[in-house]
């Protein structure tokens, strides 16, 4: 069964808000996308992996306690249909978890996930652009009939979390640049402040004054920007060099 247009809506429009919260909150929005997926395609149950382009971490979450644990064992074993579909970029429909070549080639994953009562998988790419970012996977009971129409629904659903996820990403990268540009700033003012009292106080050059700070920094194994700051609070007197 599907839902209806409007519950659609309501869904993705959970997730944008999701994305958009202040403060930031990946891990809300991944809960979002894994409920989202559930209820939309209609499964007994979801797991979302994201891996932020920013490090070599994978963030997981998952419909209960039980699917949470699972989607963080499956990253430490680095296999399921969440990692294939997440490393792959190609999406994995109606996967038998109980034959045997879905045991063997997940052979930590599949037992687990059938001892929770799940029989099949699905699992799609999550990706803005390529390659891919994260993976949402949808379980189901043995012997589950797979809905196309549900399925068309959660592919646009994917491709929404995927876009939710990527604007969150932006959003994070833009203010992490915008910290370090207001760091170099800072550093430079403090910087410039140290080179004017030591141009007054010794009779030097700006150039001069900056060249005997790095040089007197280097000689102790000191940032120039902590001896600078040090400086124009009076804890320092560079009078050697």
């Amino acid at each position: 069964m599907t839902l209806q247009g409007e519950e659609l809506a309501a869904v993705f429009a959970r997730l944008m808000r999701a994305a958009s919260r202040e403060p930031l909150d990946t891990q809300m929005l991944l809960a979002a996308c894994a409920e989202s997926g559930r209820r939309v395609y209609g499964a007994r149950g979801a797991i979302v992996q994201y891996a932020p382009l920013c490090d070599n971490s994978v963030r997981t979450e998952g419909t209960g306690s039980a699917l949470r644990t699972l989607a963080t064992d499956a990253v430490a074993w680095k296999e399921g249909p969440g990692c294939e579909a997440r490393s792959s970029g190609v999406a994995l429909i109606n996967v038998d978890i109980t034959s045997r070549p879905a045991r063997v080639r997940w052979p930590s994953w599949a037992p687990r996930a059938m001892a929770l009562g799940f029989g099949r998988v699905t699992a799609l790419p999550l990706a803005s652009s390529s390659p891919s970012f994260g993976a949402l996977v949808l379980l189901g009971p043995p012997g589950a009939v797979l809905d196309e129409e549900a399925l068309a629904l959660v592919r646009s659903l994917a491709e929404v979390a995927a876009h939710a996820l990527a604007l969150q990403r932006h959003a994070c990268e833009s203010r992490t640049l915008a910290d370090q540009l207001q760091l170099a700033l800072n550093s430079r003012v403090v910087i410039e402040q140290a080179k004017g009292m030591l141009a007054m106080r010794y009779g030097l050059t700006p150039d001069d004054a900056f060249d005997r700070l790095r040089r007197y920094a280097r000689a102790r194994r000191r940032k120039v920007v902590e001896l600078a700051h040090e400086i124009t609070v009076g804890r320092d007197d560079i009078q050697s060099l």
